[in-house]
């Protein structure tokens, strides 16, 4: 009886781990949920750098777009110069506000749905689960049975704390290089950059 008691003991300790690594990362998620992506957030300054890389490509680019312009003789690679300049100007107005205006879209869903099927408005009042004692536990298998589950919560947890990371990294990075891949409008050789970026 002692061995098992131990082992309960053991396997619960395992569960309320893993519970609470996944409640500190749900508060974490709160933050991470809608990142700051605006003009005075904190990539201001990596905004400023790029769209100055990216106004000073698009200057080569259209260059030597010119260039092959003037050597084919065709208004199809002029009409590109024009469209592309046009287009590379909407996305160095546009690019902030319109993923400003997606990400709290999503955020806004997010939550809406989290409030209709969860009854919770943040990650961190959502309580699916609760701790247990091992005054509340008196089968060994039940417990080794939640050991396992704690075990794959605290995988979950450091997994999905990465993918909040890793989202708002990319969602940065995708936002300051879109004014570089835009660039990319006003050549036939980069033409496929800032859709990509885009999609």
């Amino acid at each position: 009886k002692i061995v098992a008691q131990g082992w309960i003991s053991l396997m619960l300790a395992f569960w309320n781990a893993g519970l609470w690594l996944l409640r500190v990362v749900m508060n974490f998620m709160d933050a991470f949920l809608v990142p700051d992506l605006s003009e005075t957030g904190p990539g201001s300054q990596v905004y400023k750098t790029t769209f100055w890389i990216g106004g000073t490509l698009m200057l080569i680019l259209l260059m030597v777009q010119l260039g092959v312009t003037a050597i084919q003789r065709d208004g199809k690679s002029l009409s590109r110069v024009l469209i592309g300049t046009a287009q590379f100007a909407m996305v160095w107005v546009g690019i902030l506000t319109y993923t400003v205006t997606l990400v709290a879209a999503a955020g806004g869903l997010t939550t809406s749905l989290m409030e209709s099927l969860l009854n919770v408005t943040k990650w961190s009042q959502w309580q699916p689960w609760q701790t247990f004692e091992v005054k509340d536990i008196t089968d060994a298998v039940l417990a080794t049975v939640l050991g396992v589950m704690g075990l794959f919560l605290v995988l979950a947890a450091i997994g999905h704390f990465f993918v909040m990371i890793t989202r708002g990294a990319a969602l940065m990075i995708l936002v300051a290089t879109s004014p570089i891949a835009a660039a990319g409008l006003v050549s036939d050789l980069g033409r496929s950059w800032f859709w990509k970026t885009f999609r």
